[in-house]
C-alpha cells in the first residue's frame, strides 16, 4: 500500500500514477471526492495506523510544514519520497533515518529533483566539474497583471523570490539576493526571457561540493521587476503591519488572482562541463488530453516514479538518499528516465 500525503496539484498527479501500481490511500486536510482510491480527511498523524501499514509514503506537502512531518515519519521507520521545497536541510535527518531503519528521498520533484538526478548522472558518467541548471514554469502566454500564473504552491513561489540563492563558484559556496541577479536572454522556441539565481540546488550543495554550480529560473520580461517592487514595499514580509502579515495577505491574493486555468509550459535545461560538454534541453507543455498542467507533470511524475522504485525494491538503502545519487547509478537513472518517458515526459539524455 502507498500513502500519499497531500492531494494538491502535485499529489493528485502522483496518486493517480501510483494507483496503477498498488493500492493508494490519500491523506489530506480537505475532503477529497470522486477519486478511485481511499481518502482520509484530517492531519497526517490522525491516521498513524494507516501510515504504519504503508510500504511507501509519497509526501507532497508545503515546505513550511514538511520538515517536522518528515522527521516523525523517519522516527516511525518509514520509506518516504518527498517533493517539498522546504528551507531546512533534509540531510540533517540522515542520522534519525539510519537509527530507525528508515529511508528518505527528498527533493523528488522537478527542480530540485529531476534536475539533480540529471546533474548527478552527468557528474558520475562524464566527470562534470561545472553544472548549470535552468528551469521555468510559465503560462504559455503572458498573463497580466504580473505576467505569470500560478500552477504550484504559492508559499513555495514566494520563497523563491525571498530566500537567498546559494551557488558554488571556484569551489566556494556563495549567496546572492535572487532579485539582484537578473539576466536577459533569448530561449530557442520561446523567445525573450529573464532569468535569476534561485536557491534550487537542494542537496547538490552537500553532495557535490567540489563542483561549480548554479540554478537560474526563467520568467517573462518585466515580471521580476514587479516582484522586486512588491518585495521592497514589504508585501512579501512576515513582519506584521497593523497586526496583519503582508506575506499572508499576498499569498491569499496571489492564490486568488494568479491561479488560473491557463495552459502552461516548463523548461528543463541542464548543462555540464567536464571531460566532455553535455546538455539536455526539454520543454514540456500542458496536457490537454488529460487536463494536467505541465508543472504537475514535471513534479508529480518524478515523485511517482521514485516511489515506484522504492516499492519495487530498486531503491532499498537506509538514511537520506539525495536525488542526484540516483543519477550516480546508471541503471537506476535509465529506469527513472524510461518510467518518465512512459508517463509522457519525453526527455532525451545521452
Amino acid at each position: 500500500m502507498i500513502v500519499v500525503i497531500g492531494y494538491g496539484m502535485i499529489g493528485s498527479v502522483a496518486a493517480n500514477e501510483l494507483s496503477s501500481k498498488d493500492s493508494v490511500v490519500v491523506i489530506d486536510k480537505r475532503k477529497i471526492e470522486n477519486v478511485p482510491f481511499k481518502t482520509l480527511k484530517g492531519d497526517v498523524f490522525d491516521f498513524k495506523d494507516t501510515i504504519e501499514k504503508a510500504d511507501v509514503v509519497a509526501s507532497a506537502l508545503p515546505g513550511s510544514i514538511a520538515y517536522s512531518i518528515l522527521s516523525k515519519l523517519m522516527r516511525m521507520g518509514k520509506k518516504v519520497v518527498d517533493v517539498s521545497f522546504m528551507p531546512e536541510n533534509s540531510m540533517t535527518l540522515n542520522d534519525v533515518a539510519l537509527n530507525n531503519n528508515a529511508l528518505l528521498i527528498p527533493d523528488s520533484g522537478y527542480a530540485p529533483g529531476l534536475t539533480n538526478i540529471i546533474g548527478g548522472y552527468f557528474y558520475k558518467k562524464y566527470g562534470a566539474k561545472r553544472i548549470e541548471i535552468f528551469d521555468a514554469g510559465l503560462p504559455r502566454e503572458k498573463m497580466p497583471p504580473l505576467d505569470y500564473s500560478i500552477t504550484w504552491s504559492v508559499e513555495g513561489l514566494i520563497d523563491i523570490y525571498t530566500r537567498p540563492a546559494r551557488y558554488i563558484q571556484d569551489g566556494i559556496l556563495k549567496t546572492v539576493d535572487p532579485l539582484d541577479s537578473i539576466e536577459h536572454e533569448n530561449f530557442p522556441g520561446i523567445g525573450e526571457l529573464d532569468s535569476f539565481l534561485v536557491d534550487g540546488l537542494g542537496t547538490l550543495i552537500d553532495t557535490l561540493k567540489e563542483v561549480d554550480m548554479f540554478e537560474r529560473t526563467y520568467r517573462y520580461p518585466g515580471h521580476l521587476q514587479k516582484i522586486k517592487f512588491l518585495r521592497d514595499m514589504g508585501y512579501l514580509s512576515d513582519e506584521k503591519v497593523g497586526g496583519n502579515s503582508p506575506r499572508k495577505m499576498t499569498i491569499d491574493l496571489f492564490d486568488k488572482k494568479l491561479r488560473t486555468k491557463a495552459e502552461d509550459l516548463c523548461i528543463l535545461y541542464v548543462k555540464a562541463y567536464g571531460k566532455v560538454q553535455k546538455e539536455v534541453r526539454y520543454v514540456d507543455y500542458y496536457d490537454e488530453e488529460r487536463n494536467i498542467s505541465s508543472m504537475a507533470r514535471m513534479t508529480g511524475f518524478p515523485l511517482a516514479t521514485n516511489a515506484m522504485l522504492v516499492l519495487d525494491g530498486r531503491i532499498d538503502e537506509k538514511g537520506v538518499i539525495p536525488p542526484e545519487m540516483l543519477g550516480f547509478d546508471e541503471s537506476r537513472f535509465h529506469m527513472i528516465m524510461t518510467n518518465l518517458n512512459k508517463m509522457g515526459l519525453k526527455i532525451k539524455v545521452e
